[in-house]
């Protein structure tokens, strides 16, 4: 739409489509770090009793669909990333050894939720 009416309208628009385009990349990581940070609030929150309890049910299983998605590999990403930053956290000789093994058994816990993912 913007092509037909010439190369000089609706300029800041262009400007701010170039911007997206650029930044496309850190948008779908934030987006996959949001819905990935999500998954524990709804536990909390359902502990509160703010929520029901069917919502993390539904939610994990959204989480899980988003994870073996193939055209969408941010969340599988993200979840690697998060998983070798608590594993590098973890080794250094400063942490504790029950946060240590607090965090090896909660990486455990997700890696074995995790879905299968076909290659």
């Amino acid at each position: 739409l913007l092509n037909i009416q010439g190369p000089d309208a609706g300029q800041f628009l262009r400007n701010l489509i170039d911007k997206l385009v650029a930044r496309q990349q850190d948008i779908l990581r934030l987006i996959a770090c949001t819905e990935i940070f999500l998954m524990p609030a709804t536990v909390f929150m359902v502990f509160g009793g703010r929520m029901s309890l069917l919502l993390p049910f539904i939610y994990y299983r959204f989480l899980t669909l988003r994870y073996a998605s193939r055209r969408n590999p941010y969340s599988r990403q993200l979840f690697y990333e998060l998983r070798v930053m608590m594993e590098q956290l973890c080794s250094r000789p400063s942490c504790p050894a029950f946060v240590r093994n607090m965090c090896h058994k909660a990486i455990g816990i997700i890696s074995r939720l995790a879905p299968p993912i076909a290659q």
